[in-house]
């Protein structure tokens, strides 16, 4: 994928993501396509990819958001450093592995909004947002993060050719 084309995607992100993905939430919970198109891009360009992206989208949904800047650039970048890491290790990705990371990087990334919100507001209890809001959107991430795999990244049979140290390489 050239950078026109992923620039486009990250553009049309912030669209789909607020105003397309209202009609298919449960409960006001819907799937974070910014953490999925971070950790994909993590897992196959590398940790430093991982991290501009999730910095370039974040700064784009923090502008669009009217929330506190910074919170999704600080979760995303971190969501797409940490996707990086896994690559050292798996040579071949799968369905499993993908939902699974998706998992646990949606609950850390719920987790960070969690902790910044107790600071800046107070009195909220981690029980019930752990249940009611960061559980379900972990797993509505996972599943879409399957379907998103199965029905596309799968077939592209990206190669991974150049080292984590050199960012900004064509994705």
């Amino acid at each position: 994928m050239n950078r026109w084309t992923y620039v486009i995607i990250v553009l049309l992100l912030v669209p789909v993501q607020t105003t397309w993905l209202n009609g298919i939430s449960l409960h006001a919970v819907k799937p974070d396509l910014a953490l999925l198109l971070v950790y994909f891009t993590g897992f196959y360009a590398g940790k430093m990819n991982g991290l501009l992206a999730g910095w370039g989208v974040g700064a784009l949904m923090d502008l669009f958001s009217g929330g506190p800047f910074g919170l999704k650039i600080a979760t995303l970048a971190v969501a797409g450093l940490l996707s990086g890491l896994p690559a050292r290790f798996f040579l071949d990705m799968t369905a499993t592995l993908t939902m699974g990371m998706i998992f646990l990087l949606s609950a850390l990334n719920g987790i960070l909004v969690f902790f910044f919100h107790q600071w800046a507001l107070g009195g909220i209890e981690l029980t019930e947002v752990f249940r009611w809001t960061i559980l379900p959107e972990a797993l509505y991430n996972m599943v879409a993060g399957g379907i998103v795999f199965r029905a596309g990244v799968s077939r592209l049979n990206i190669k991974k050719s150049w080292p984590d140290e050199a960012p900004l390489r064509p994705l």
